[in-house]
């Protein structure tokens, strides 16, 4: 059997279980399931401009509150945005690079989907 370089460094097996807490870089992701169910709500439109999905180049799940900030990737804090996100004017550039963007975000979470999903208004 040929040892490997790292070998004598690992004297004990990698452990075969899940984490318990997820890393920092899959913490906030967006799964399918959730990317799908928030497809249907918001029935393939830009929740800001009401473009579908025909009218528009892309429609992308925006978080509302940033990753950055603590936000995760439930149900409540997606949206879909007319997008891509890197094209100045589109619904998801305005969100992450204008104060009056990243507002309408967040009256439509306020307003929409706190309590669609019966969360405390605050």
């Amino acid at each position: 059997m040929k040892m490997g370089m790292f070998d004598e460094v690992r004297s004990v097996q990698k452990p075969k279980h899940k984490r318990r807490v997820k890393k920092q870089k899959e913490r906030g992701k967006i799964t399918a399931d959730v990317l799908d169910e928030v497809w249907e709500r918001d029935k393939a439109c830009c929740v800001i401009c009401r473009k579908s999905a025909r009218q528009v180049w892309t429609l992308e799940a925006h978080h509302i509150l940033f990753r950055s900030q603590g936000g995760t990737g439930e149900q409540w804090n997606v949206a879909l945005a007319c997008g891509p996100v890197t094209q100045t004017g589109t619904c998801h550039w305005k969100a992450h690079n204008t104060r009056a963007g990243r507002q309408a975000f967040v009256e439509y979470q306020q307003r929409v989907l706190l309590p669609l999903y019966k969360m405390d208004v605050s």
